[in-house]
């Protein structure tokens, strides 16, 4: 069976992890079948390849619980970003609208 999990990578003390799809009998730092992304807890960042990701899950991988967790925080990162009407792109919208009227002479 593949498995969606964390890969340890970096260095004692500064751990970052790659999220891999492996087969689950395979060691946690071993060969693996695709990678899929990256995650830093340090500095809290996190990269998916969401689209290889779905296939995966699709074709009957499963997540560690951890992954899962990672998986549904990207899923609501992307969407408030890509969400219309948020609270960012009102305030740049009207900083825009300011900016473009004060030079204008009536």
């Amino acid at each position: 069976m593949v498995r969606i999990r964390l890969r340890r990578m970096g260095l004692r003390n500064r751990p970052t992890y790659r999220v891999v799809a492996i087969d689950s009998r395979r060691a946690r730092d071993s060969r693996y079948i695709e990678l899929l992304g990256h995650y830093d807890p340090r500095r809290r960042t996190l990269e998916l390849r969401i689209e290889r990701v779905r296939y995966w899950l699709s074709s009957g991988a499963q997540p560690s619980s951890t992954v899962s967790t990672l998986i549904q925080i990207f899923d609501r990162q992307t969407k408030a970003a890509a969400e219309p009407g948020t609270a960012l792109e009102q305030q740049t919208a009207s900083d825009l609208a300011t900016t473009t009227t004060e030079g204008v002479q009536p």
